[in-house]
């Protein structure tokens, strides 16, 4: 018999750490999105709550919340409707990839403009890999702005 809980699990993309690395994230919003992640409903990847809510389940302010949250959704994490002036009223949040618990996973609509990180992505590695060495050969060791002249 599998103990208590064992089919109440959220799987994880394992990727998100690269978000990390290249700090595409910061570790705050790392943070609020696998709170958000934990808290969203399995079946349909939305969450409805408020910033005081949020602040009071994870001991931030809920203007720190806020500017978390207004952080995912500007980096395509997250999607809310836009809600000013009422901070106390509830939001609907939807995250993005969210692994839904029929096996689907949930596609926000994309935006015009893409991030350095979303563009190469679509290089295969072997162009990538060649860019840097393209770019040192053409860059100049020293630049007007530098203190001293300093190589860069």
């Amino acid at each position: 018999m599998p103990p208590a809980g064992a089919r109440n699990y959220l799987r994880w993309r394992r990727s998100i750490d690269e978000h990390l690395e290249l700090r595409r994230l910061t570790w705050d919003e790392y943070g609020m999105f696998n709170w958000l992640c934990t808290k969203a409903d399995p079946r349909t990847g939305t969450l409805r709550t408020s910033w005081p809510t949020l602040a009071e389940q994870t001991t931030l302010s809920a203007n720190h919340v806020g500017k978390l949250c207004r952080g995912l959704k500007q980096k395509g994490y997250i999607a809310f409707a836009e809600h000013r002036g009422r901070r106390g009223s509830l939001v609907e949040l939807t995250i993005d990839k969210f692994p839904l618990a029929d096996g689907t996973y949930v596609a926000l609509a994309r935006r015009a403009r893409r991030t350095p990180a979303e563009v190469s992505a679509e290089f295969p590695a072997e162009v990538l890999a060649e860019v840097p060495a393209e770019l040192d050969a053409q860059k100049s060791t020293t630049t007007g702005t530098s203190p001293s002249g300093r190589e860069r």
